[in-house]
């Protein structure tokens, strides 16, 4: 089967990015990229990234999608214009996001002699000899009432499931490489390793497949 896609194929599925274990230190670890604190776990992000070299694939290559091939796209350049993706094409996403991981981290807590007035932050005084955890059972209760806000200039603003992103990307590629039914099936089953909710059957291929397009062209405006 040959590939209208340059720079974009079918990625596998890693146990590591399906772990479905719900704990605190969990999560603490897939919301970091090498020691900076991100909003969401990892994985989006890399999602995005795969994404958005898609639409530059898709643009790049004149490929139409849809039921009757309405659909073509082009990139918001404005909007992306930091991510400088055209010199990212032929990389993986550890090196890009190494490269770009100002617009996404968030900032940092640090140590300071002295508090200067400021709308963005917040000084909290204790005593250097108490316990972390009093320190910081104490923090939260200062601060139950507010209101989180990611820093982050590009943040993920729709609440997406990893494993269904996942699939969707993957069946976007086959579909667009001419991949009949039966193949995609043989593809997905893969995903039966972590879930018994794959698409299978005609029906949800069906609206993977749909749900695929729209989350292209959305991609391709900005948003995700």
């Amino acid at each position: 089967m040959t590939s209208k896609f340059t720079y974009s194929k079918t990625i596998k599925p890693l146990n590591t990015q399906f772990d479905m274990r719900d704990s605190a230190q969990m999560r603490v670890q897939m919301n970091k990229f090498r020691g900076h604190m991100l909003d969401k776990p990892v994985h989006l992000y890399r999602m995005w990234f795969l994404l958005v070299k898609l639409v530059l694939d898709c643009e790049h290559n004149k490929i139409k999608f849809g039921v009757n091939g309405e659909h073509k796209v082009k990139l918001n350049k404005k909007f992306y214009k930091d991510w400088e993706m055209e010199k990212y094409l032929d990389s993986n996403f550890d090196n890009w996001m190494k490269d770009k991981i100002h617009l996404f981290a968030e900032e940092k807590a640090s140590l300071v002699k002295e508090g200067e007035k400021s709308d963005e932050h917040l000084y909290i005084k204790f005593h250097r000899r108490q316990r972390k955890e009093d320190i910081i059972r104490q923090v939260r209760t200062l601060l139950k009432d507010g209101k989180f806000e990611t820093q982050s200039k590009f943040p993920i603003t729709k609440q997406h499931k990893y494993f269904y992103l996942h699939q969707q990307y993957n069946a976007f590629i086959l579909r667009q490489n001419g991949a009949g039914h039966d193949d995609v099936v043989k593809f997905m089953s893969i995903y039966t390793l972590y879930s018994d909710r794959v698409s299978t059957s005609y029906s949800s291929l069906r609206r993977l497949y749909r749900a695929s397009e729209q989350l292209v062209l959305d991609i391709a405006k900005g948003s995700f």
